[in-house]
């Protein structure tokens, strides 16, 4: 688990981490901090997990870390704020029976408001359906509650090493699929996403769309398409409507538009020249 400033979620993840995997089944449990100030380290050492310093900054370093440290034929990786589903266990090691599995995983989803679960369920059911190997879907295809085959990774050169926290996932599931293996999602486990509420979710949009341009950048050397992204933020309100009537949730209708446009504001800032 790669850390920063999460002591507010910590212990009930670290709780139930220890709850659905048996200890008998462990060999270490690892936290890569990156330079937390909060209680995060003391919270991680009462549980019982030994706290390293990330050689470097976000994600990608903070994974890359923790697999220098990895003893084992297979391993896990979790975030800080990731309630873990109590079935996890019992399903995601059985999709590594087929060799050329290099990571399975379930999926998660923000807990509160009720009205943004209903819209990442959507998202991810309409993508169960649209998924083929190498693409990349939000709340699908996450590092959050993830088994690897550790030789797979390592044959690859470990994580993707990106400028940006964001995407890691994106990359990482590019670069399987180049190399001709598989990330199976079990579309069935569903896991928690400790948000605090709406806002968190706009803020969260936001921040992914002011990297969105570097990522595109830097994974198919092309600018992110502002004019996509505006016809998408004009016709959100019908696809808010769509999940509205779909999962019976009438608050769609506003949240996913705001989604979008806080998405959307983010892409146009960072292209501001100041």
């Amino acid at each position: 688990m790669w850390t920063k400033n999460g002591a507010n979620t910590l212990a009930p993840v670290l709780r139930r981490i220890g709850e659905v995997i048996p200890t008998d089944c462990v060999n270490k449990r690892l936290i890569i901090d990156d330079k937390s100030t909060d209680k995060t380290r003391q919270i991680a050492g009462s549980f019982g997990w030994q706290v390293i310093p990330n050689e470097g900054n976000g994600i990608s370093d903070g994974a890359n870390t923790a697999l220098q440290h990895v003893e084992t034929d297979y391993f896990a990786s979790f975030e800080q704020d990731l309630f873990l589903s109590r079935d996890w266990w019992h399903k995601i090691p059985l999709y590594f029976s087929d060799p050329k599995v290099a990571i399975a995983s379930g999926i998660r989803f923000d807990y509160y408001p009720a009205a943004v679960k209903k819209i990442q369920e959507y998202t991810a059911e309409k993508y169960k359906v649209e998924d083929r190997p190498g693409r990349f879907f939000p709340y699908v295809k996450t590092l959050d509650n993830t088994i690897y085959r550790t030789r797979a990774i390592r044959r690859i050169g470990g994580f993707p090493k990106l400028p940006m926290s964001v995407g890691v996932d994106h990359a990482l599931s590019q670069r399987i699929h180049q190399s001709a293996m598989l990330w199976k999602v079990d579309y069935k486990i569903h896991s928690i996403h400790l948000r605090q509420g709406l806002r968190e979710e706009f803020e969260h949009n936001y921040w992914y769309g002011r990297h969105s341009n570097e990522l595109q950048l830097t994974l198919f050397r092309k600018n992110a398409e502002v004019r996509s992204l505006m016809i998408r933020v004009l016709l959100s309100p019908l696809r808010g409507m769509d999940i509205a009537l779909r999962k019976n949730t009438p608050q769609a209708i506003y949240i996913y538009p705001l989604i979008r446009l806080h998405f959307l504001r983010g892409v146009l800032d960072s292209r501001r020249v100041t």
